[in-house]
């Protein structure tokens, strides 16, 4: 007997870790990248090798990603406009008013997380309502520690 297996996708959410306001997005990704970096200096001593390196700061992490956003399953109205999610991400860039330091966002999808400041936000744009209502459009994120 053959049987249907139903499938739910684990949506995938950010969350501005100052506000707490959330964005919710369909993520199912064939790959993402996670990038780690440290910052490394070689001692000019006469005798040492590159294996002789020490590191000379904190080291740095890159979380980088293609976001498709798609509201063309809403009803005409304000929750229809895509543009809305990109506005919130996007303001999640600037620093709260009397703060130097952008907001920081958590990235999770199931067990993954992802704590950093957006460093990077591109939107495409690929689809439109007849009055201009933008509906579909790809974003690439990318998050920094």
């Amino acid at each position: 007997m053959v049987t249907e297996v139903e499938t739910n996708l684990v949506k995938a959410t950010l969350t501005s870790l100052e506000s707490l306001q959330t964005v919710t997005v369909l993520w199912n990704p064939s790959r993402y990248r996670l990038r780690r970096r440290s910052h490394l200096a070689v001692p000019r001593v006469l005798g040492q090798s590159a294996t002789d390196a020490l590191r000379v700061c904190g080291g740095e992490e890159r979380f980088e990603t293609r976001l498709f956003l798609d509201t063309t399953d809403q009803s005409p109205g304000e929750t229809r406009n895509a543009r809305r999610i990109a506005d919130v991400l996007s303001s999640w860039m600037q620093p709260p008013d009397g703060e130097i330091r952008p907001p920081r966002v958590a990235f999770i999808w199931g067990p993954f997380r992802f704590d950093g400041a957006i460093e990077l936000l591109e939107e495409e744009w690929i689809r439109f309502d007849p009055d201009g209502t933008p509906v579909r459009a790809w974003l690439t994120l990318a998050l920094r520690k």
